[in-house]
């Protein structure tokens, strides 16, 4: 959208929608991109639980964050509010015929190709695989000095997606991986959130080599599309299959574009948000010394402790990795807390400000895990999956590689911090991740008989 299109949208609609922040575009667009959840916080503080934003190159965005706006904008009619345009962002990235970014009966077909590679009993036959991955990969990290551990989590859970999309061909889904970490390293920059810097003359060479090097990773997946459909008799049973299997809404089967979206998707959607939510967790823990000792003593005790999976709610909560669910654009009119919607605005639920609220949650600022000890979790009121007909499907699979990838950390070593604070959050395409890629110090642990955490090291640490 041209910036006069969004200056004549916003004189349109601005009598009609919730409040605006007294800030002009620039600096609404600016405090967004470079203060994600402060800049949210100043919002709500400034106009209360819904409020409109009008970033420069972006339709109206009306952001709400009380529970039952939030429902009523994650579950309302798919005819009247489209999710799939609200992902337009990372199109570049997964192409325009991924599920993601289709609507209404195509998009829940794509969904039903897929859900059964995520289901619980699958991530069962995966997980002792998954584990010995991950623990031969945290034996190899150095102890003892700084390392920065985002990019060695996310070559990790990179390979690990691919193992279970493709199943086997050790050697191509080596040079596979090589190739998707350059392609995705543009998420770092703001191309995909700002397409007129593709335009412009530093910036045009690297958006030059981001096309080029989607063009080769095009080319080895349609290789592995190609070899797999040549098979007479496929038993894999792994993504590859159900997708070559599947029919979209009209029952054609699907094109090979259509797969290659479909697994640019996944692969995608099942390796960054992980990496991002384990990165935000050590950052947490290195910080908050008193919950890193409980959890490596119950570790201790009890592989499965429920403070393992209490830690990682925490941190879905306190640092998520999505500050709101997938904007739904409005294409017909919407009524939600008591305002009517026309098209040409965007409704965001914001989890972050739902997940910040003193009403619902005491000391929000606070990283307190045993909030998630003594009650189970609020299905209205805690919503890091999304909701709706967009809630994330590989949950399940999610949840137990972030569980294995801590509990092996916790157990091995002591995170300790690299300065008096949290790294300040950054985009990485549409999802928010530590900005200093997750600089922390292991120190080798050794178990203590009856529990308990022995430390090899020095110890520092502090609040959040």
């Amino acid at each position: 959208m041209s910036p006069l299109v969004a200056t004549s949208l916003a004189k349109r609609f601005k009598g009609g929608l919730p409040p605006s922040p007294p800030h002009p575009a620039t600096i609404q667009t600016v405090g967004g991109r470079r203060w994600p959840y402060r800049y949210l916080e100043l919002c709500r503080a400034t106009c209360g639980d819904r409020f409109t934003l009008y970033p420069l190159d972006r339709m109206p965005m009306v952001f709400v964050s009380s529970p039952q706006d939030i429902r009523d904008v994650l579950t309302g009619n798919p005819a009247k509010l489209h999710p799939g345009a609200g992902g337009r962002v990372i199109a570049p990235l997964i192409g325009e015929h991924s599920f993601m970014l289709l609507e209404q009966e195509d998009h829940v077909a794509g969904r039903k190709a897929i859900q059964p590679a995520f289901h619980k009993e699958m991530v069962r036959r995966q997980a002792a695989a998954l584990v010995d991955a991950v623990d031969r990969t945290v034996e190899s990290w150095p102890h003892d000095t700084v390392i920065e551990l985002q990019p060695r989590i996310r070559a990790l859970t990179l390979g690990v997606i691919l193992r279970i999309i493709f199943s086997d061909h050790p050697r191509q889904l080596t040079a596979l991986q090589h190739q998707l970490m350059g392609m995705l390293a543009v998420s770092d920059t703001l191309l995909l959130q700002g397409p007129r810097l593709r335009h412009l003359p530093y910036w045009r060479g690297v958006w030059r080599r981001f096309l080029e090097q989607r063009h080769r990773v095009d080319q080895m997946l349609y290789s592995l599309i190609r070899t797999r459909r040549a098979e007479v008799d496929r038993s894999h049973h792994d993504l590859l299959d159900l997708l070559l299997d599947a029919h979209a809404a009209d029952g054609a089967p699907l094109s090979s574009r259509e797969i290659r979206d479909n697994l640019m998707s996944m692969i995608l959607a099942g390796h960054e948000t992980t990496t991002g939510e384990v990165a935000w967790t050590l950052q947490l823990l290195a910080h908050n010394p008193e919950a890193q000792s409980r959890l490596a003593a119950e570790l201790d005790c009890d592989p499965n402790t429920d403070y393992l999976a209490a830690t990682i709610h925490e941190t879905m909560r306190r640092r998520p990795v999505f500050a709101f669910a997938i904007p739904r654009d409005v294409v017909a009119p919407v009524e939600i807390g008591g305002f009517t919607y026309q098209p040409g605005v965007q409704l965001v639920a914001c989890t972050y400000l739902l997940h910040h609220n003193p009403e619902l949650y005491a000391r929000p600022h606070e990283f307190e895990p045993e909030r998630f000890l003594d009650s189970r979790v609020q299905t209205r009121t805690w919503l890091p999956w999304g909701g709706g007909r967009k809630h994330c499907l590989g949950r399940h699979f999610a949840m137990f590689e972030v569980e294995a990838l801590l509990r092996s950390v916790i157990e091995k070593c002591a995170v300790r911090p690299v300065g008096s604070r949290i790294e300040r959050p950054r985009w990485r395409s549409a999802i928010i991740v530590p900005g200093g890629g997750c600089q922390v110090v292991l120190h080798a642990r050794r178990r203590q008989a009856g529990g308990g955490m022995l430390t090899v090291g020095r110890k520092n640490g502090s609040k959040d």
